[in-house]
């Protein structure tokens, strides 16, 4: 009886406790029921474990680069540092002598990723022995694998998949780098340095399509052969890959710019004018001429057309006198070359084109508009997007707005003869 009548005082305390609500200092024991809950809580929280962090993929969609902002490279390094054992990296440029590069690509060989790599030979034997070429290609020796999963670094002494020209493609493809499969991009910029702090370049990512990187394996197994090989393009979905040297097939430039018509646009535009935004390098030669004098009679039929360039032949020149445009170079230290310069091959396309009225498309790569492009390895895309084309199209209204200035030039006699002797293609 005793016993009971403590359990029932013990309980009604318990419960005449838990009722109160008392105030401690701050880091005082819990004195109610409710602290003592709050506590039990964070104890759950922090003992339970943390959300494990989302795994790498690479951002579909296209990347600028402005001369210092390394977005470009930075994007591609990622891609390289996220490829784990058993991946493959291919990878197609015209000139490679970066040592950041180096490091990247020597690591992951080292990981076990199959690393292929293709680059041309005037620039590779251009290089010192102990260059960034010949000391990656020596490392990539080092290996004991089966043989579709072996490293190498080739060279191609004019194009690979031709008989003329040069490996001039900017491609590099991953089978996985991260969490993502078949990555495929499409670049204006090589594995260099100058890249990222001297030029301004643009990369399109496609991510998981099987159409593309397929289509683009295929063409990179081409070239490693070094021998001519069929003209290719594939089509998947909304994006159309096209590579060179098209050999018995029209000219892709002069044939979109055939398409477009200046007047009737709905929807897109400007002002019912079909508007043309073009970042182009180079424009020379025969084949220069040609795009250029298709691009005057576009002028005068009434689009409105935007030309930002760095290079264009002299009759070119003439040609497109009165179009509006901005040769984007600067030569910082006076001694004629330039050494800061454009170095995108892109052309946005609004209004009415091939019986569309509000199309809206871009054309990107790696190619000048010349004749050495046509018989070169070259690669690209046309994406059929009108965010895409909006992208590409403020972009190069922002180019086309941004005038830089050379330092005062040198004494005739400590000036060089050729303003474009440190650009790359």
């Amino acid at each position: 009886m005793r016993n009971r009548k403590y359990v029932v005082a013990a309980t009604i305390l318990s419960v005449a406790m838990s009722s109160q609500v008392v105030a401690g200092p701050a880091g005082a024991a819990p004195t109610t029921q409710q602290d003592l809950s709050r506590v039990a809580a964070a104890e759950v929280q922090q003992s339970s474990p943390a959300k494990k962090p989302r795994r790498y993929r690479p951002a579909p969609g296209v990347t600028f680069n402005k001369p210092g902002q390394q977005a470009v490279n930075d994007k591609l390094l990622r891609a390289i540092r996220h490829s784990q054992r058993g991946s493959k990296i291919r990878a197609m440029t015209w000139n490679f002598n970066s040592w950041v590069f180096v490091r990247a690509l020597r690591s992951a060989h080292n990981r076990g990723v199959s690393v292929r790599i293709l680059m041309a030979r005037t620039l590779a034997d251009a290089q010192r022995p102990h260059g960034p070429y010949n000391s990656l290609r020596r490392h990539l020796r080092k290996q004991d694998r089966r043989p579709e999963m072996r490293s190498w670094f080739h060279t191609c002494a004019n194009s690979c998949r031709g008989e003329g020209g040069s490996m001039h493609a900017k491609m590099y493809l991953f089978s996985k780098t991260g969490a993502q499969r078949r990555v495929v991009m499409s670049s204006s910029a090589n594995m260099t340095g100058a890249s990222a702090t001297a030029q301004y370049n643009d990369m399109f990512t496609v991510v998981g399509s099987k159409i593309a990187y397929r289509g683009s394996i295929q063409t990179f197994n081409e070239a490693s052969r070094d021998r001519p090989a069929p003209a290719r393009v594939y089509a998947a979905g909304t994006i159309r890959g096209w590579f060179q040297p098209r050999t018995g097939m029209r000219d892709l430039v002069t044939k979109m710019l055939g398409r477009v018509k200046c007047r009737g646009a709905r929807g897109a535009g400007i002002n019912g004018r079909t508007s043309l935004r073009i970042a182009q390098d180079v424009i020379v030669g025969r084949r220069g001429l040609k795009i250029a004098r298709r691009i005057k009679e576009l002028h005068k039929n009434g689009c409105n057309i935007r030309l930002v360039y760095s290079q264009l032949g002299g009759k070119v020149w003439h040609i497109l006198k009165g179009v509006p445009r901005n040769q984007l170079v600067r030569d910082s230290d006076g001694d004629g070359a330039y050494d800061v310069y454009l170095h995108m091959k892109a052309m946005a396309i609004s209004g009415h084109y091939g019986g569309r009225r509000a199309a809206r498309l871009v054309y990107q790569g790696s190619e000048n508009w010349s004749g050495l492009a046509a018989l070169s390895d070259e690669q690209g895309l046309v994406i059929d997007r009108g965010r895409v084309e909006r992208q590409y199209g403020r972009h190069i209204n922002h180019l086309f707005g941004i005038h830089l200035r050379s330092a005062r030039p040198l004494p005739s006699a400590k000036r060089v003869d050729d303003p474009y002797m440190n650009m790359e293609g």
